[in-house]
């Protein structure tokens, strides 16, 4: 067969590639039958996200798939494909194999950093890296002796501070 085809029957229906008729007592005329060869294309979704379009895909040699997506869940950001593909969209094209890969996601984390302003100090991590709907650990705005802790920059009056369902990064300083 031709590169992409295989090898089906014989139009007498003999089932095997190489034949040898023997007693030949008449003509015979056969065709061999060859068909494309298929592959599959599988994408799946590692934690943290989903897929868009068809899974799996079945395609002929040398022919193109269809665009399949990967897409991260809230607070997930998409990381690579397990074949090394960078790009969360993809359609892979002129196929001649099967291909089985998996969507790589990461949960997208988030810096808290706390500063002191003048006249005072913070006691505590800063600053503290956190998943996204984690919590960050407490921080305290301590004042100098003589001074009294304000707010911070950012309107809070909670001291200690702990910021909980972290979505964005956040940087603040106490006031004193």
């Amino acid at each position: 067969p031709n590169t992409g085809y295989h090898f089906v029957d014989w139009s007498d229906g003999v089932l095997t590639a190489a034949r040898t008729d023997l007693d030949v007592t008449a003509d015979l005329t056969v065709t061999a039958n060859f068909a494309i060869d298929t592959f599959t294309l599988t994408y799946t979704a590692g934690t943290g996200g989903s897929i868009t379009g068809t899974s799996p895909q079945t395609v002929n040699y040398g022919a193109d798939g269809s665009l399949v997506t990967a897409v991260p869940n809230t607070g997930y950001h998409f990381v690579d494909w397990s074949d090394g593909v960078l790009t969360a969209a993809r359609t892979d094209l002129d196929v001649t194999a099967n291909i089985t890969v998996t969507a790589n996601f990461a949960i997208n984390t988030y810096t808290l950093t706390y500063a002191a302003g003048l006249n005072g100090s913070i006691t505590g991590a800063s600053p503290q890296t956190v998943e996204h709907g984690s919590s960050g650990t407490p921080v305290t705005a301590v004042p100098d002796t003589g001074y009294h802790f304000v707010d911070w920059s950012d309107g809070s009056t909670a001291n200690p501070r702990t910021d909980t369902n972290v979505t964005a990064d956040l940087s603040v300083t106490a006031n004193f």
